[in-house]
């Protein structure tokens, strides 16, 4: 396997019990990757967050939409530890609700900022391979499909006994 892909195979593939199915609105039918799954997977590839990869918050802000609903957005940017210091920062921009209009009015969504966050950095990590399978397209919703899944590592061998 080409060594540029090690790292990005072993987060490509969320493993089924991190994974729900989406189920209204126009995301219906699509996965949703657990949040936390994501941290899992790239402190056992890189490390420890802040010492074997980190994030940094670049930018929160605030957009109006349609019917006085209000947007929230953030800008992060996740690095790597790699043996001659960080990486370049890799950008991520996500968005959520935070002022929602719902059949009884408007509603602020207390959460929005955060989500906000969690949706930036899912688009920050998905450039190192994290859940790419998912946004291939290689799970239906039950299963993977149309790759085969990456074999495990071979146990490590003990080294031969001295003569």
């Amino acid at each position: 396997m080409n060594d540029n892909l090690k790292r990005y195979n072993a987060l490509s593939q969320a493993p089924s019990e991190a994974l729900k199915t989406i189920q209204a609105g126009r995301l219906k039918g699509k996965s949703d990757i657990n949040p936390q799954w994501r941290i899992k997977a790239m402190t056992e590839q890189y490390g420890e967050c802040g010492i074997g990869w980190r994030w940094e918050l670049r930018r929160l802000w605030t957009e109006p939409a349609p019917n006085a609903q209000v947007m929230a957005f953030a800008e992060v940017a996740v690095s790597t530890r790699h043996a001659d210091g960080w990486s370049e920062a890799i950008p991520g921009v996500g968005g959520s609700m935070l002022v929602v209009q719902e059949s009884s009015g408007l509603h602020t969504n207390d959460e929005g900022y955060k989500m906000a966050i969690t949706d930036a950095l899912s688009v920050a990590l998905k450039f190192l391979g994290v859940a790419a399978d998912i946004y291939m397209g290689f799970w239906d919703g039950s299963k993977y499909r149309g790759r085969v899944p990456p074999r495990p590592p071979p146990p490590p061998q003990s080294p031969e006994p001295p003569p």
